[in-house]
């Protein structure tokens, strides 16, 4: 079967006109693509944080310092890296406490630190000082406690607790605590007790 002249121009025009639209295809840039965000992603990152919250009378009652801070989306707290939170009462020595990581929720007023945790209290006039040791606890400083469900180890000057199931602690004067599960304790004899003859209380 030959073609006419006019069936092979046909042709060569359609095929021509395949070409360019293949051409033109491949020369433009692919489109981009939409803007999903990423789980796990922040919102924000706010470096070398350094906060003060007032009490009631003007008075800094609590310091917040940490390398890093992260806002996740639909979260309602933030995160932090390396925190350093001191708890200040006049009159009365101030609590430091370090921990790996931590999370402040979005008012402010509760903090759970996490990781490996450490709250030292320098000594005062009428009381040694302490240590916690721990890998979580909550910090609700409104009402000046503190609490964690895990294993705690208490030092006191000389003396020492642990308890297996946490405890629960009061920090404004007067101090007072509670702990939980198998508690274990050692109670240091003072030298002057020793000398007079007197036992441990």
């Amino acid at each position: 079967m030959t073609l006419s002249a006019r069936e092979v121009m046909i042709a060569l025009l359609l095929a021509a006109a395949g070409l360019a639209a293949w051409w033109y295809r491949g020369a433009q840039a692919p489109p981009a693509a939409p803007m999903v965000p990423q789980h796990g992603r922040p919102d924000y990152v706010v470096e070398q944080v350094a906060a003060v919250t007032m009490s009631e009378d003007g008075i800094p009652a609590r310091r917040l310092r940490a390398p890093q801070l992260r806002r996740y989306p639909g979260t309602t707290g933030s995160e932090l890296d390396a925190p350093v939170l001191r708890l200040l009462k006049p009159g009365e020595p101030d609590w430091v406490i370090r921990a790996e990581q931590a999370w402040v929720s979005a008012a402010g007023d509760e903090v759970l630190l996490e990781g490996r945790v450490a709250a030292d209290r320098a000594a005062a006039a009428d009381a040694p000082a302490m240590r916690i040791l721990t890998s979580e606890l909550l910090v609700i400083d409104a009402a000046d406690y503190a609490e964690t469900d895990r294993f705690v180890e208490l030092e006191r000057g000389e003396d020492w607790l642990t308890a297996v199931d946490g405890m629960q602690l009061w920090y404004a004067a007067p101090m007072r605590s509670r702990f939980f599960g198998r508690v274990r304790q050692r109670l240091a004899v003072a030298a002057a007790d020793q000398a007079s003859g007197a036992g441990a209380p």
